[in-house]
């Protein structure tokens, strides 16, 4: 009798465990809908808003729509090398006629000097021509100064929205510990930079500025001053970008490594301790960190083209000019205007510290998020 109703239970659980049904979630029918989902919730929607005005024109220009991994199929490497085409001429004009208006400066006085046989008009004709180049420069080099700064801060301000978004997603594909190391660590760089950027860059470049004024007006010589600082600050940038790049790089390995194992022994869990449909809800978690991955590198690779669009006008500008500068100190030098070359040299090593600044925080934001695409698989 025992035997015979151990058998009748055994037999009735049995059929109760294999006439259960599992039900999926209906609201999410395949893995599009999921990746939409996932791209509302995440706030990736909301960074379009967040890229500062400069830098639309030259992502409509190139088909940027929106952080999207399907918008990177509408981007080409020769609309961009349009794009650049275009912002080239849009802002080349104003420094050409600058130029022109310099070398006829130099070439009149030049010649109406060569005119005269008192020593005391070749001062006052050398003074003419520093005056007329510091009025004609002084405005463009101040101008490029408040480009850095305005392009140091609206990066930095599209950084603060971005860093969340991207570590939130980082945290959603399986790897906590990156996501949140890549949030504290870009959230403090960023901020330094503004910061440093903002109370001691920008006045220490208008205050060289100004020595270079005196220097081409004056007697007093400050090329070696600015020199030194040209080449201490980008020694300081050199060091303190390969540090933190460094720093992030091996970090990253280190939380990856310890992200995958974590993973692993979750679907490991998960597959073996559930029930019957384990295996299932294995795949499923599988499939929800593909779809955030994927919407990750999505996001950002676009993040990548949105900082290189915020930073490409002051780079654009910075380079014509110094092709300006350098062409105007060259002909000073076939004229033999000495002053006048000497304070154009002094400008081109002022323009090239704000070009290296300009690179160096375009290649930080640029290459953590590289990094954290990478490691992040």
């Amino acid at each position: 009798m025992f035997k015979k109703t151990m058998f009748v239970l055994i037999v009735w659980t049995l059929f109760s465990i294999f006439s259960m049904t599992a039900h999926a979630e209906p609201n999410i029918t395949d893995e599009q809908d999921l990746y939409s989902q996932l791209y509302t919730e995440s706030g990736a929607d909301d960074l379009t808003y967040a890229i500062p005005e400069q830098a639309v024109g030259f992502l409509d220009n190139i088909g940027f729509d929106d952080f999207s991994a399907q918008n990177t199929d509408d981007i080409s490497f020769s609309s961009l090398i349009s794009s650049i085409s275009k912002l080239i001429e849009k802002n080349i004009h104003e420094p050409i006629k600058i130029l022109f208006g310099i070398l006829s400066i130099i070439i009149i006085s030049t010649a109406l000097d060569a005119l005269q046989t008192s020593s005391l008009s070749t001062e006052v004709f050398s003074v003419v021509r520093s005056l007329c180049t510091v009025s004609a420069i002084t405005p463009p080099i101040l101008s490029l100064i408040n480009e850095l700064s305005n392009t140091i801060s609206n990066s930095g301000n599209f950084m603060i929205l971005y860093i969340p978004v991207i570590s939130g997603l980082t945290i959603a594909s399986g790897k906590p510990s990156e996501g949140s190391f890549y949030c504290t660590s870009m959230i403090y760089a960023s901020s330094f930079v503004v910061q440093v950027t903002s109370r001691f860059v920008i006045p220490i470049l208008k205050s060289v500025t100004a020595l270079s004024i005196v220097s081409s007006l004056g007697k007093f010589r400050f090329k070696g001053v600015i020199n030194t600082f040209k080449k201490i600050s980008k020694f300081i940038l050199t060091f303190c970008m390969s540090l933190f790049v460094a720093f992030l790089t091996t970090k990253s390995i280190i939380t990856t490594s310890a992200d995958n194992l974590s993973n692993k022994a979750v679907k490991f869990a998960v597959s073996s301790f559930v029930p019957l449909v384990g295996g299932a809800l294995s795949d499923a978690y599988q499939t929800v960190l593909g779809s955030v991955s994927v919407l990750k590198s999505g996001v950002g690779t676009m993040a990548i083209i949105a900082v290189f669009a915020i930073f490409i006008t002051a780079i654009v500008k910075c380079c014509i000019w110094q092709f300006v500068i350098l062409t105007a100190s060259a002909v000073c030098d076939i004229f033999g205007s000495d002053k006048t070359s000497s304070f154009l040299c002094e400008v081109s090593a002022i323009i090239s510290i704000i070009f290296a600044i300009l690179i160096c925080t375009m290649a930080l934001y640029i290459i953590s998020t590289a990094i954290l695409i990478i490691s992040g698989g």
